[in-house]
């Protein structure tokens, strides 16, 4: 009798959906497909006989999604392929599945009920396309002048923060289009001064040196 610890690890590899990793994809030798299945309908061992093309693993956590391969013919490893005999099968099996039965011969009233049968349980079927992904690079940044734009401004201006260069929504030396474009408002005389303004929120460090003068600390409730 096997122990209840190897019956669990059996059942546990059989189960597709937990898998550690994809299986190894071999496309210079096979093409894969995606393939739904119907399980109500032709079981799947019979459409992909039919088909020509052996299942590989389920698709992710995918219920009833299937990659499926197909073996390609030596001369299409040599030279491009110009038809897919899988896509082309099912399409043949779609055509004869919607033709009337010839019920003079029963072995093509056979033929069509199969072919119905399996389009009906084939949900969706399309070839996986190998693509070349390359990696996002930086944005590339336009050489530092002698003097930048938040440089010019901050002399301009009078403003001595020596962080104005960074604060990039305000002027952006590197990328224009990203800022705000207020240096134009400010260089009119309209600055904010006199402006009361009040700000609702927790995260905000109302203690810091930079803004615990401008904050009021007493509230006053009224009685109801």
């Amino acid at each position: 009798m096997r122990p209840i610890w190897a019956l669990f690890l059996t059942l546990l590899s059989y189960q597709p959906g937990l898998a550690s990793r994809p299986a190894k994809r071999h496309y210079s030798t096979h093409d894969y497909y995606v393939l739904e299945h119907d399980p109500a309908g032709t079981s799947l061992d019979a459409i992909t006989e039919t088909l020509g093309v052996e299942v590989v693993e389920q698709v992710g956590e995918l219920r009833h999604f299937w990659l499926v391969r197909a073996e390609k013919p030596s001369a299409d490893i040599t030279r491009r392929e110009t038809t897919d005999r899988v896509l082309e099968k099912f399409s043949s099996l779609r055509t004869q599945a919607t033709s009337p039965s010839d019920w003079h011969l029963s072995h093509r009233s056979v033929d069509n009920h199969q072919a119905r049968s399996i389009v009906s349980s084939v949900k969706h079927l399309s070839r996986q396309a190998l693509r070349q992904r390359v990696k996002r690079v930086p944005l590339p940044v336009p050489p530092p002048t002698e003097e930048t734009p938040s440089q010019a401004a901050a002399l301009r201006l009078g403003i001595t923060d020596p962080l104005f260069p960074q604060q990039w929504h305000i002027i952006n030396d590197d990328f224009p289009e990203h800022m705000m474009n207020v240096t134009g408002v400010w260089e009119m005389g309209i600055t904010g001064n006199g402006v009361i303004s009040a700000l609702v929120d927790d995260g905000l460090d109302y203690e810091h040196k930079d803004l615990a003068a401008n904050f009021v600390n007493d509230f006053f409730y009224e009685q109801v």
